[in-house]
């Protein structure tokens, strides 16, 4: 029997906040000018995120103390702490998969005391030394659009013989959602996902997804669950075509 994995983004999903546009925001990172064309390029789909991470992480170099007192404002979205539980309980691991700083990511969850089976995100992060590491998690030569390769994430799970469950909120997510079985979407991605057709939970907080999940678990088990999805190949994606 195929087993069920969870792979959930980090920043505005099991988190409340962004936490990677908090820190940029709170230390002017968005308001350098490289940055700020960097972000129109993006918003106008001209550059994936991998460009705009190139022209505003390596800007956190020697702001070890000012990201580690923003960390301490952030908190888990409603819910999440109950769902991380289910699943340890079901024996379902969970990736969480982020387009962002595998720094805080792991300072985050560490201060929550949660445990996940996987971190997968970009290889930004103060080392111990105190020098700060810069890089992206993609190392697909075919596409560079986005920082952490979302898409192949899931692929491999796929191809592993997972059944995999999604959870997202954002533009990354609309590519690495493309190979999951079952979405649970909010924000920009359940809008992408309601302009193109494709069939997902819409949520709000982790109690929406558990009040989903629970009744028909066994479903989901099977494979057979509601809103399952079959064949969809998201624009730009290079793993989808």
């Amino acid at each position: 029997m195929q087993k069920v994995v969870v792979v959930t983004d980090f920043d505005g999903t099991l988190m409340e906040q962004d936490v990677g546009d908090l820190i940029m925001d709170t230390l002017g990172v968005t308001e350098e000018p490289e940055v700020v064309e960097a972000s129109r390029l993006f918003s106008e789909k001209k550059v994936g995120s991998s460009a705009w991470i190139k022209a505003a992480y390596p800007m956190l170099a020697g702001q070890k103390q000012q990201v580690d007192t923003i960390l301490e404002g952030v908190h888990l979205r409603d819910g999440a702490r109950e769902f991380i539980d289910f699943c340890k309980q079901k024996e379902v691991p969970i990736t969480v998969l982020s387009d962002g700083m595998v720094y805080y990511i792991e300072q985050i969850l560490s201060h929550q005391e949660v445990t996940v089976a996987n971190i997968i995100g970009n290889p930004i992060t103060y080392l111990a030394n105190g020098d700060y590491q810069f890089g992206i998690q993609n190392s697909n030569e075919a596409c560079s659009w986005c920082g952490c390769c979302k898409a192949s994430v899931v692929k491999k799970l796929k191809e592993e013989g997972h059944l995999v469950i999604y959870i997202g909120d954002g533009s990354s997510d609309y590519y690495g959602s493309s190979f999951a079985d079952w979405i649970f979407a909010r924000s920009s991605l359940a809008a992408y996902l309601t302009k193109e057709g494709t069939a997902f939970h819409s949520f709000r907080t982790f109690h929406d997804i558990l009040q989903v999940l629970l009744p028909a678990w066994d479903s989901y088990v099977e494979g057979t669950a509601d809103r399952r999805l079959q064949g969809r190949f998201p624009a730009l994606c290079k793993f989808s075509t």
